[in-house]
């Protein structure tokens, strides 16, 4: 228990450390079948941390308010190493997304505001779900 503690303490300040300088995330540890809402505006971002996720695969599903005012960012992170995965733009009220990995590990999903979209939307309402 005290070493998922320390990975999950570990996982947070990574995050708090790798969004500092560009977009504020708060970090919100996950489950497969939950479903998580929100609302962000002008610069805001958010993290959703699933851990032990499956290598298998994940699904992310994400219902959004408006199109193109969204954007995804992906992360995993095992043995101490975080790789990138990329971005994806939410371009769908619902969209699909996700994959499988090689290694047992932790996904790390961020939802950040598009820039561009901010004067046409001031505000994004979204729901985010893993299986």
């Amino acid at each position: 228990m005290k070493k998922r503690s320390s990975l999950v303490f570990t996982l947070i300040m990574g995050l708090s450390l790798l969004f500092g300088l560009t977009a504020w995330a708060s970090p919100a540890v996950v489950s497969y079948g939950g479903s998580y809402p929100n609302t962000l505006t002008e610069g805001q971002g958010y993290a959703y941390i699933l851990p032990n996720a499956k290598t298998t695969g994940t699904s992310v599903k994400i219902t959004a308010s408006a199109v193109n005012a969204l954007r995804l960012h992906y992360y995993w992170s095992y043995n101490n190493t975080t790789v990138d995965l990329g971005t994806a733009i939410v371009n769908k009220t619902t969209f699909y997304s996700g994959s499988g990995y090689y290694e047992p590990g932790t996904l790390i999903t961020v939802v950040e505001r598009v820039p561009e979209s901010t004067t046409a939307y001031p505000s994004v309402y979204y729901t985010i779900s893993f299986n």
